[in-house]
């Protein structure tokens, strides 16, 4: 039987990388915009819950919503891509085989510890807000595509506690 291995993806990237330098934002219903502010490229779980669509026109959002429920900040990828190098750091500590997938997702070999998977994935999220301040999810299975699945289901499932 192969090995198991994890997808980890950051909640919310861009949105929780804004909140960690700006903790007052925590809470509030947040969206990051595209270059020259044109675009919800990133939305918080709040925002999400208004009903804002990923790609939507930021002056379509602002006339339907109001600038005083909606925090907006325009995207900051010097920010991201350090936040996304601190992530990572934290996840290399938890296995020899680490795969970056993308600026917020990465594959985790978790040959050896399959008799602690659920203890893994739990301190994992834990280190990884502790030291960074980005909340992720994190999928495992035996295949990549079956991990993606996982970590959706866990993402998206509040009984999975973030693991799946």
């Amino acid at each position: 039987m192969p090995a198991p291995l994890a997808l980890v993806d950051c909640n919310n990237f861009y949105a929780s990388c804004e909140r960690v330098f700006q903790p007052e934002l925590r809470g509030q219903p947040l969206v990051v915009l595209s270059n020259n502010d044109g675009c919800v490229i990133a939305r918080s779980n709040e925002a999400k819950a208004l009903g804002i669509a990923m790609g939507e026109p930021w002056h379509v959002v602002r006339e339907r919503i109001g600038d005083r429920t909606l925090r907006m900040r325009s995207s900051n990828y010097t920010l991201y891509g350090d936040m996304s190098a601190r992530v990572m750091r934290v996840l290399a500590a938890f296995t020899p085989e680490l795969e970056f997938y993308s600026i917020d997702e990465a594959f985790l070999g978790l040959a050896g510890f399959e008799p602690r998977l659920e203890a893994h994935a739990r301190e994992l999220r834990r280190r990884v807000l502790q030291w960074t301040g980005i909340p992720v999810s994190v999928g495992i299975a035996i295949t990549k595509t079956l991990a993606k699945v996982a970590n959706h289901r866990a993402k998206k499932d509040p009984a999975c506690q973030g693991y799946a």
